[in-house]
């Protein structure tokens, strides 16, 4: 990674970052294993695994595919990277959830997102955090290779 790294330019930033998360994916069989990375690697596929959700169907979407799975560890790796903004929506759509604790039951989960009507605020909440987090997309890169510059410029 440290050859990544030290060739870090504006042009190549996405391109860098993906190539980072290619070796992390690898390594931890596409997130599914996260015992085998270091403590320094698991935030990066652990925000990265959230922000994937999030893209692909907005946060009520996170938490009906997720359940409870990665709130948690959501919010450290968040503060851990240094993507404090992100923690803060992704904070506040974890407090809007219907039911705290959040449960950890995927089934159970998704029974009480069902049983929300069409129209009802914890999914205008939501709507609104995931606006907010998408306008986030050069900040969230651009944190995320501060990090591994940060703690990974000296790994091959």
């Amino acid at each position: 990674m440290k050859h990544l790294l030290s060739n870090l330019s504006p042009h190549n930033k996405q391109e860098t970052f993906e190539k980072i998360m290619a070796k992390l994916w690898a390594k931890s069989s596409n997130g599914t294993e996260l015992a085998k990375l270091s403590k320094t690697e698991r935030p990066l596929i652990i925000s990265q695994l959230i922000q994937d959700s999030i893209n692909g169907g907005g946060i009520k979407g996170f938490f009906y595919n997720n359940a409870n799975s990665l709130t948690n560890v959501g919010l450290e790796a968040f503060q851990t990277i240094g993507l404090l903004k992100v923690y803060e929506i992704f904070k506040k759509a974890v407090e809007t959830f219907p039911k705290q604790p959040i449960p950890d039951q995927i089934e159970y989960c998704r029974a009480i997102l069902e049983a929300l009507p069409d129209e009802n605020e914890t999914d205008e909440k939501w709507d609104e955090l995931t606006d907010e987090f998408y306008a986030l997309e050069t900040y969230i890169l651009d944190g995320n290779l501060e990090y591994a510059k940060n703690n990974f410029s000296k790994i091959e």
